[in-house]
């Protein structure tokens, strides 16, 4: 392979790890400008709800600028009165602060996938959603009267949750809570004038959900916001917030994020594997993602787990909606769809308006890892183990790929084998640089010799492996799916820990040790055998081939600590590859042989 193809390697490669984040760098977000004309906040008439009154406007609403901040602390922990309503899928949590929804804890999933004995998911408890946060969802923030920490009537009856408020000056806001099924809820909430005068309606943020890692060990890169403005959604993530040149280069960290126009049709918060998503009845002026800072673990508690994320931080998702106002006796209402569950795609699919989007399935590799995750669920339909699932999808891919494969091995081995007259054409128009590369191509056209036979098969197969890398990562299917001695395909296989090796960089765990992953080791070990049995090209000097030789080593390096469903992949096609590799060997050889006549070999050796 020459320099070109080893550069194509190398930057694949490279882009497969800094995809997530360098696009984000590369192409930011652009927030909305905030105030002006535009503002949500401007005095209007229009309410954006039902049953709108056209009255003189209020008292202009505070702009962004001086919505008082967000507290550096969640809500505090003193009793709070709550009401809980659940099904067989969740178990939702009320509080009298502010009338929202406090929690939503998961049934079917555990907040931590351990190892049991049998290599079962064990936890002691469930997967939770809006906890902690810093203001329950669907409170209005920074209103006087009705924020979190204001205290509502909490009732329930035949299934509906009902938070009710009496404001100064005669508006009474009602929300009502329902749940529906797969996860989810019907909101409502109703504004009445009781008393004698026009009332100002609250404009300005409602909060739907905080996201925050359920595993104290997941870094903040697995957390983020989505909103979608009818055609296309919008992801927000740590790399926005941190706001590094290149993903690398320290800038001034962002706090905030503000976009929309109007046209906010959802907005979500999620982690690596639940999500929130509030949908309106009509759309948002604009969506705020705020960066909020999580209590950081105790020296104690990093001396004693290393893996511990030491700056947690949650992400506050917030819808703003313009103010109005009603007359006496008017009443006016804004629905709500509000889903809290998995990041499952057929669940999230079937509701429409692209809410799949908050699982990064989107864009040109999107494409390949929806494909690939369809594929996958539908292999398990048929096979019950996720991990064998795997290996049959990536036998089907193997297989569809055998042709190009194989005219590449091929192309590479005819490549090889006229080296000594290429040499000889570069010795000799070695000062003529259009001759030789004329006489060069006329080389490879009468030996059937294509030079992009060797990187087409690699760039044909790279969104593949992409698709993989993408949907593997974050498939909550393979979240505690076991497979042979692996209890968590979604994480690392960790057999146990050496104590003492945490230094080591990319492997090692500070505080904790070295852990021992087999499937790493073994994805390293078919990894050098398959590129020990690839020819190399006989113009690449012998440092790059060492380089393209031990290229595997800093594979495990990077992919030693990740989804252990990666590392079954990359192993599977591995040993796929060793085997392609033999078998058009032989079945070139026998060919050869059935082409040499009798005693033509001997012939020629004499």
């Amino acid at each position: 392979m020459d320099r070109k193809g080893i550069g194509i390697i190398v930057a694949a490669f490279c882009l497969m790890l800094a995809w997530q984040v360098g696009i984000n760098k590369l192409l930011p977000p652009s927030p909305a400008p905030v105030g002006g004309a535009n503002s949500p906040y401007v005095r209007t008439n229009q309410t954006g709800l039902s049953n709108q009154a056209a009255i003189p406007p209020a008292t202009p609403y505070l702009p962004v600028a001086q919505v008082p901040t967000p507290p550096t602390t969640v809500l505090s922990a003193s009793p709070d009165r709550t009401v809980l309503l659940e099904n067989a899928q969740v178990r939702a949590t009320f509080t009298s602060r502010g009338g929202g929804l406090k929690m939503v804890e998961l049934k079917e999933y555990p907040a931590v996938v351990g190892c049991g004995n049998k290599g079962q998911a064990t936890s002691a408890a469930l997967a939770t959603l809006n906890d902690p946060a810093f203001s329950p969802a669907f409170v209005h923030y920074g209103v006087p009267g009705m924020g979190a920490h204001e205290e509502y009537q909490l009732t329930s009856s035949q299934g509906v949750v009902t938070a009710q408020r009496d404001v100064p000056g005669g508006l009474r806001v009602v929300k009502e809570y329902r749940i529906a099924s797969n996860y989810v809820f019907h909101v409502t909430i109703r504004y009445e004038n009781t008393g004698t005068s026009p009332v100002a309606l609250p404009g300005g943020e409602l909060v739907i959900g905080t996201a925050a890692s359920p595993d104290r060990h997941e870094t903040g890169d697995w957390l983020g916001a989505h909103w979608f403005d009818g055609k296309s959604a919008h992801a927000v993530n740590m790399s926005y917030f941190a706001n590094k040149t290149l993903g690398c280069l320290p800038g001034t960290p962002r706090t905030e994020y503000v976009a929309g126009a109007s046209n906010v049709v959802w907005a979500a918060a999620h982690n690596r594997f639940f999500g929130m998503i509030a949908v309106p009845d009509s759309p948002a002026q604009q969506v705020i993602v705020r960066d909020l800072a999580l209590p950081k673990p105790t020296t104690a508690e990093l001396e004693a787990d290393g893996r511990l994320n030491p700056d947690p931080r949650a992400y506050q998702t917030a819808m703003v909606f313009p103010g109005g106002g009603l007359s006496a006796g008017q009443k006016a209402e804004q629905t709500f769809s509000l889903y809290a569950g998995p990041k499952e795609y057929f669940t999230l699919s079937r509701m429409r308006l692209n809410l799949e989007a908050i699982m990064d399935l989107t864009g040109f590799t999107g494409i390949f890892a929806k494909a690939l995750l369809l594929s996958l669920n539908g292999l398990h339909t048929f096979i019950p183990s996720y991990g064998w699932s795997i290996i049959a999808l990536t036998v089907i891919i193997k297989g569809l790929f055998w042709p190009l494969t194989a005219m590449s091995t091929r192309s590479m081995k005819r490549m090889q084998a006229i080296q000594p007259e290429l040499q000889a054409i570069r010795e000799k128009f070695k000062n003529e640089p259009a001759k030789l590369q004329e006489k060069t191509m006329e080389c490879m056209k009468r030996h059937k010799v294509n030079p992009a036979a060797g990187c087409l098969p690699l760039l044909i197969q790279f969104p593949v492996f992409i698709g993989f890398f993408f949907m593997l990562r974050t498939a909550i299917e393979l979240r505690g799916a076991s497979f042979l001695w692996v209890c968590n395909l979604s994480a690392p296989d960790t057999l146990f820990t050496i104590p003492g090796l945490g230094w080591i960089p990319f492997l090692g765990v500070v505080g904790v040790g070295l852990p021992f992953n087999l499937l790493p080791l073994l994805m390293g070990c078919t990894s050098l055998w398959m590129a020990h049995l690839t020819p190399m090209s006989p113009q690449m000097d012998p440092a790059q081939q060492k380089i393209m030789k031990y290229m595997p080593v800093f594979f495990v390096a990077f992919l030693y600590n990740y989804s252990s469903g990666l590392t079954l992949y990359w192993t599977a096609q591995n040993l796929l590859s060793v085997l392609q590799t033999k078998l058009t060997r032989m079945n070139d050889e026998k060919a050869a042989a059935k082409n040499t006549p009798p005693g033509g070999a001997a012939r020629k050796k004499a």
